[in-house]
């Protein structure tokens, strides 16, 4: 519905504003400090079923297009690939393999713009597609009990799943650990303006992401699993729980949470279905918790059900310019000037990957989108705000208010403002996590989560200066370890030949070696003139002397 008018907390809202649901939450529910009530504006892209996209001319997929570490490409430029064919594989754990989205030939290996707000180019694969859309030969895993755990995580590793909430951390690395975990949290609170994907996901593929959850929790001897949702997604709860019933699975609770920005949080949602509060520097493991969103849990589905590895997501494609805002299946690597074309998008003034607070402006149209890009937003002239200028800090406190984290916002700002990294982080500048609601609130339009990633970057650029300085160092004092080690294995060894003819001429009679070497050597010289004298005795004489 699009309307403005106050909503269940009693404040004021304008543009669009969803029905909530009169869905009772089925375990009890904690409150959070801060966060803000933003407009929602979903109802423009979660009306229409999924569609999806035609394929573009090429797929430019960007090898570092996850958290961790770039893949390596497997494959050469000329090669013919299928759908779903691996052509990069991964470099470490703390990485993911990239596989084909379609079938086609590799046209080129080679740096292109990426996704990213600094607009730098990375090694991409470019695709070109044949227009078969042809599958490589895939291999469900139907009998998924049969596994271990070590294979079942090895499956989900080598299919390239992510987290498909935004961070795209290597999924795989986050079900490692399996003692202490007690409970799988499925995040579908989607709290973000514009962005719908996992709401409609839920509404059209309940069933294949509860089954995707059951999966992950076979990894786990015994565990409860609890789905967050906002009460602002009453059909996608609806269908939660048909698909439950359905199903079978009484194991799973429903987690209704009031609509709140940042409740899709990974602390802030953990913190309100448990009462707990992630600590300082550790992980939900830490808390028996393992937390991981819709898309993720579908994308496991896929996986172990049809034997897909990951090659495409929902996107949400939305904005004022965009003409058939929906959510769409698009392929990696599908370029944004793609995606703009395909949605009719008239002249948007601004493309926003991800949602309006915590996503990011991007450099160019001609990137492919991620396995992180959950949302494009095309959007109008002056309809994100961002054209509002910066003014002076007023002290007015409204960021700490609205700080999830229970950070200072205003400290932390000004620390950043003056390269004062140390004191940030004494503020615990990386228990932010980003999520905007402090410059949404500023009346000074300041941008203050800029600022906080720049410290960030910063202090993490430092600390690799001072471990590639730290590492230096001890190469140096291991190479000067190494020339004394050999000047004290000359000594000894000069030390030990001393010895060795000490005891030679003590063996020959003789009390002083120092004099016995001086007699020896003189005798050496003797007779090494006698030697000469004889060899000049039997020359033969000269003419002259004849």
């Amino acid at each position: 519905m699009e309307a403005t008018r106050a909503n269940d907390t009693g404040q004021t809202v304008g543009g669009s504003l969803m029905e909530r649901s009169n869905f009772a939450s089925e375990i009890p529910i904690f409150e959070i400090p801060g966060g803000v009530h933003p407009e929602e504006h979903k109802t423009r892209s979660n009306q229409a079923d999924i569609r999806t996209l035609s394929l573009p001319d090429e797929l430019i997929i960007n090898i570092k297009g996850q958290a961790g570490n770039r893949s390596i490409p497997v494959v050469e430029v000329g090669d013919t690939v299928l759908k779903g064919q691996m052509i990069a594989e991964c470099d470490g754990i703390f990485s993911s393999y990239q596989h084909a989205p379609t079938s086609g030939t590799i046209v080129a290996i080679e740096d292109r713009t990426i996704a990213h707000p600094s607009g730098l180019s990375d090694q991409c694969i470019i695709i070109q597609p044949d227009g078969k859309d042809k599958w490589c030969q895939l291999t469900p895993v139907r009998d998924f009990d049969q596994l271990s755990r070590e294979e079942m995580l090895a499956t989900i590793f080598e299919s390239g799943i992510v987290g498909l909430g935004g961070a795209s951390f290597p999924a795989h690395i986050k079900l490692k650990r399996e003692s202490g975990i007690h409970t799988l949290i499925i995040n579908a609170a989607e709290c973000e303006p514009y962005i719908t994907c996992d709401d409609r996901l839920l509404r059209e593929h309940s069933r294949e992401v509860l089954k995707g959850a059951e999966v992950i929790s076979k990894l786990y001897s015994d565990i409860d699993i609890v789905v967050g949702i906002e009460d602002n997604k009453p059909s996608a709860i609806d269908a939660l729980v048909s698909a439950r019933k359905e199903l079978g699975f009484s194991n799973i609770k429903i987690a209704v949470v009031p609509t709140k920005y940042p409740s899709g949080g990974e602390k802030q949602l953990i913190q309100i279905i448990t009462g707990k509060e992630v600590p300082h520097g550790k992980l939900p493991a830490d808390l028996g918790l393992v937390m991981h969103n819709v898309g993720t849990c579908f994308a496991i589905y896929e996986t172990f059900y049809l034997g897909k590895p990951l090659i495409q997501r929902l996107v949400t494609l939305t904005g004022d310019a965009c003409k058939e805002p929906g959510n769409y299946w698009v392929p990696f690597g599908t370029p944004v000037s793609h995606i703009i074309n395909q949605t009719h998008a008239e002249s948007p003034k601004r493309i926003i990957m991800g949602g309006p607070m915590m996503g990011y402006e991007l450099p160019s149209t001609e990137v492919g989108i991620v396995k992180a890009t959950n949302c494009i937003i095309m959007s109008a002239e002056g309809e994100l705000g961002f054209d509002n200028p910066t003014l002076p800090c007023i002290r007015c406190g409204a960021c700490m208010d609205a700080c999830p984290a229970s950070l200072l916002p205003q400290q932390l700002y000004w620390h950043a403002q003056a390269d004062e990294f140390d004191k940030a982080e004494e503020y615990d500048l990386f228990d932010c996590i980003e999520c905007g609601a402090c410059a949404y609130v500023c009346p000074s339009h300041i941008p203050l989560v800029q600022y906080y990633r720049y410290a960030k970057s910063s202090i993490k650029n430092n600390r690799i200066e001072k471990t590639k300085a730290e590492k230096a160092r001890q190469r140096h004092e291991a190479r000067q370890e190494r020339l004394e080690r050999v000047k004290r294995e000359k000594a000894e060894r000069h030390r030990k030949a001393a010895e060795a003819r000490k005891k030679a001429a003590q063996k020959a009679g003789k009390k002083d070696e120092k004099k016995a070497a001086v007699q020896a050597a003189l005798e050496r010289v003797k007779a090494k003139k006698k030697a000469q004298e004889n060899k000049d005795d039997n020359k033969p004489a000269t003419g002259e002397e004849k």
